[in-house]
């Protein structure tokens, strides 16, 4: 009996040793945990659960976990240290953390719902606000009051909200990119629905986007005395087209109450040919009152009205006063000497195609020239020359000859064949500098010196492989035989073995 009170007594005072032993390690740590606001009592079981690790402990004490699972007294934990071996220990810290993982998971599947939920109710939100913005503009509605406004802080949606300023408060928090692009679409399909036919308030013009830049002012905006001297200035150039405009004016001021002259046909062979497409002609028209027909595709009338209360004698007087003026343009004469040149190669080009309409003698004198052209080269040997008589735009029936030379073949060979084909008229003009000869496969044309280069090979010349001659109206200085000073350029010589502009020239 003595034996068993001395082993209860002395068990007890070691259990107490280590007992104190363990509080005073503990104490600092303890400490901590009391200071975050944990009883102590529960401190010292988390503490012993956890290997004396502050941070676990403070995260089982904040996730609430059972204190069964762990040892509930220091005196308990010191002998189940004492009585259980490593595998038992190795379990209960395994249930620990499976506990806290679960815990931890739970906590942040919660977080993402309420993060959705609130996400999914901002765009709601978003887009009825917007809607209700846009139909108070097109239809003046007010806005909704602050207590129509949805809660989008609460989680759940059985409650209501709490106060009507405190809801507004927290709406106006939360910006998301989705809820703002997904209200700029619904803004943008209502009022393309509802607003086909009305432009939007919002949209930019050049002057707000580049107000630097300044826009001439058009031709209609301009005054009738500006519009007339700008049209019969971009008119000039082309003779058919003042000679007809001043003809239509002149008559117009002399019998103004004649319908024939106040209005013209825009299908008119003459009028399509000559004036239609001439820049400025029909903007001059517009500018003396002329209006084009609005029912065309009632009446079938294509034409231009000038009305007789429209005849204006002021306009009139302007008008013609520019046209004459035209005519005495450098412009205006150049063009009339083309025409007349035009004149002169349809006639020549006429007489090519009616050789039997020709005189004995001149039938005579073409064949002279023929003799004296060298035999032509068979299909695949020798250069095709091509002439053409005046601008190729022109069209000239009959003016366009072509035959196969050999590169030996000189310039007189083609002047020769020419003669033939055209007559003495055509020769005597280029020896005269009148009209020249030109090389179109150079640029700038170069003009050939029928006198000089008569005995000069197609090679030399530049007109093998392939030759392109054109007869033009001579230019004053070649007329007057002044030399061209020309530059070679890159490119001015053509073939090999051909001479460059400086040396033709």
């Amino acid at each position: 009996m003595v034996l068993r009170k001395f082993f209860n007594n002395a068990t007890g005072g070691l259990l107490t040793a280590f007992s104190n032993n363990n509080n005073n390690s503990n104490s600092e740590e303890i400490q901590q945990l009391e200071a975050m606001g944990f009883p102590r009592e529960r401190a010292i079981h988390a503490l012993n659960a956890t290997d004396n690790d502050v941070e676990r402990a403070a995260e089982l004490l904040l996730l609430g976990v059972n204190e069964r699972d762990y040892p509930t007294s220091a005196a308990a934990a010191a002998t189940n240290d004492n009585n259980s071996n490593v595998n038992e220990g190795t379990h209960v810290a395994a249930h620990n953390e499976e506990q806290m993982r679960r815990a931890i998971e739970e906590s942040l599947q919660v977080n993402q719902r309420q993060e959705a939920n609130n996400l999914r109710r901002a765009e709601i939100a978003s887009l009825q606000n917007n809607n209700n913005r846009v139909k108070a503009k097109v239809f003046g509605k007010k806005p909704p009051a602050a207590s129509e406004v949805i809660d989008l802080t609460t989680g759940d949606d059985s409650k209501p909200a709490s106060t009507t300023t405190k809801t507004k408060r927290n709406t106006t928090n939360v910006k998301s990119a989705a809820a703002v692009n997904a209200g700029k679409a619904a803004v943008s399909r209502f009022t393309t629905n509802n607003n086909k036919n009305t432009s939007s308030p919002t949209s930019t013009t050049l002057s707000q986007t580049h107000p630097n830049v300044k826009l001439p002012t058009k031709l209609q905006s301009k005054s009738k005395e500006e519009q007339i001297l700008r049209t019969a200035n971009r008119v000039k150039p082309h003779v058919m087209a003042v000679d007809t405009l001043l003809r239509v004016l002149l008559s117009v001021r002399s019998s103004p109450d004649n319908i024939k002259f106040r209005v013209i046909d825009r299908t008119n062979a003459n009028y399509v040919q000559y004036v239609r497409d001439v820049p400025g002609a029909e903007d001059l028209l517009l500018a003396m009152n002329y209006r084009r027909n609005n029912d065309y595709a009632t009446s079938g009338k294509n034409e231009l009205r000038l009305e007789r209360h429209l005849v204006d004698d002021a306009l009139l007087y302007l008008g013609i006063s520019a046209l004459e003026q035209m005519r005495d343009s450098d412009e205006y004469k150049t063009g009339k000497k083309l025409r007349a040149f035009h004149g002169e190669m349809r006639r020549i080009g006429k007489g090519q195609q009616q050789q039997q309409n020709l005189t004995e003698s001149e039938m005579d004198l073409r064949l002279q020239y023929l003799t004296k052209c060298p035999k032509e080269p068979p299909v695949g040997r020798g250069a095709l020359m091509q002439t053409y008589l005046g601008d190729e735009r022109e069209k000239i029936d009959g003016g366009l000859a072509s035959r196969r030379f050999d590169s030996d073949d000189t310039l007189a060979d083609i002047l020769n064949w020419l003669g033939g084909c055209f007559g003495g008229e055509l020769l005597e003009k280029l020896r005269s500098r009148e009209w020249c000869l030109c090389d179109l496969n150079r640029y700038p044309i170069l003009p050939l010196d029928v006198e000089k280069h008569q005995h000069k090979t197609l090679q030399f010349l530049g007109l093998f492989p392939s030759g392109k001659l054109g007869v033009r109206l001579s230019e004053d200085s070649w007329r007057d035989g002044d030399e061209i000073m020309m530059d070679d350029i890159h490119g001015s010589a053509r073939g090999l073995g051909a001479a460059s502009r400086s040396m033709l020239n």
